[in-house]
């Protein structure tokens, strides 16, 4: 009997070391801060308002970004069909998972989120509008074996998102999409840049079709009746396989997406990181508005990379 006992304490012992030195490993490995902030209860619905741009994140959508307005004009829906934020879909999955997309029965876990008005860390509050001069927020989540840490910021009237992913183990995937943005179908007019000496122009049809597959990183919208038009900048920075930038043209949006991954692998350990900028302007002369949007392009490819901004102590 002393025997048993004495068989099982060590039992029970080496299953403690072998989780401790799991542990250590995965928090020596980690490239993120898991500073937890479970003790508070979010709203269903929070509002960021910084300038002219005017944000609502949504608790169903795991506080990815649900609307977009600049100066009370809507720029990108608010639809419990429509999802913004980063999906992934591993090769044998018939749908992705992350953000609002359940179909599979998996979805998105958020581990932390923190809130800054003008770099102090606060609370939101039910029915109280964010408002400040720079609005931040900066979520960690996990989307099946992928660690994300996901940083969004608004000042200066421009958007500014940033995401770090890292997979616990290797994935063969169908894709990873990031940066989705249902802009809204009162856009007529979309110009592409592929900083190649390439550009292309389109009618939006809502026909379901994709006017782009390649990657772009320029890319701007334009509605003819208002004269509103938003500009858009993808970059992979650290990581990245094959990026596409998917447009999809349908009567309930006009869709864009960062893809990639696409039927490849991604390894265990191996950190990706992206960044999206986005700005608006009005023009009524619609010959004009090309020309206002490549100056736009270059101003959200001057400005420095959204991470060094973030802090999250």
């Amino acid at each position: 009997m002393r025997k048993m006992k004495r068989i099982f304490l060590l039992l029970l012992l080496s299953g403690i070391n072998a989780f401790a030195d799991k542990s250590a490993v995965i928090e020596k490995n980690s490239a993120f801060n898991f500073n937890k902030q479970t003790s508070i209860s979010l709203p269903q619905s929070i509002s960021l308002k910084s300038g002219n741009i005017y944000i609502r994140l949504d608790e169903k959508k795991r506080y990815n970004i649900n609307r977009i307005e600049w100066k009370n004009q809507i720029c990108a829906i608010d639809s419990p069909y429509a999802h913004y934020g980063m999906t992934c879909r591993p090769h044998d999955f018939q749908y992705a998972v992350g953000s609002g997309h359940e179909e599979t029965g998996f979805g998105e876990k958020v581990l932390s989120i923190h809130f800054f008005i003008d770099e102090k860390n606060i609370s939101p509050q039910e029915n109280r509008l964010l408002k400040g001069k720079c609005i931040k927020m900066v979520k960690i989540s996990k989307i099946l074996d992928l660690t994300v840490k996901y940083e969004l910021s608004v000042e200066n009237d421009i958007i500014r998102e940033y995401i770090e992913c890292v997979a616990e183990k290797n994935m063969n995937l169908h894709h990873l999409y990031f940066f989705m943005h249902p802009w809204s179908p009162r856009f007529s007019d979309l110009y592409i840049n592929y900083d190649n000496g390439a550009t292309r122009k389109f009618f939006f049809n809502s026909k379901h079709t994709f006017p782009n597959r390649e990657f772009a990183p320029y890319a701007a919208w334009y509605d003819e009746k208002s004269g509103l038009a938003a500009a858009t900048f993808f970059r992979g920075i650290k990581g990245m396989k094959n990026m596409k930038r998917l447009i999809w043209d349908r009567p309930q949006y006009r869709k864009d997406y960062l893809c990639d991954f696409s039927s490849a692998v991604l390894p265990a350990g191996h950190m990706i990181v992206y960044e999206s900028k986005t700005a608006f302007f009005s023009q009524a002369d619609k010959s004009k508005w090309i020309s206002d949007a490549e100056k736009l392009f270059a101003r959200l490819n001057h400005m420095d990379c959204v991470k060094d901004i973030f802090t999250t102590k």
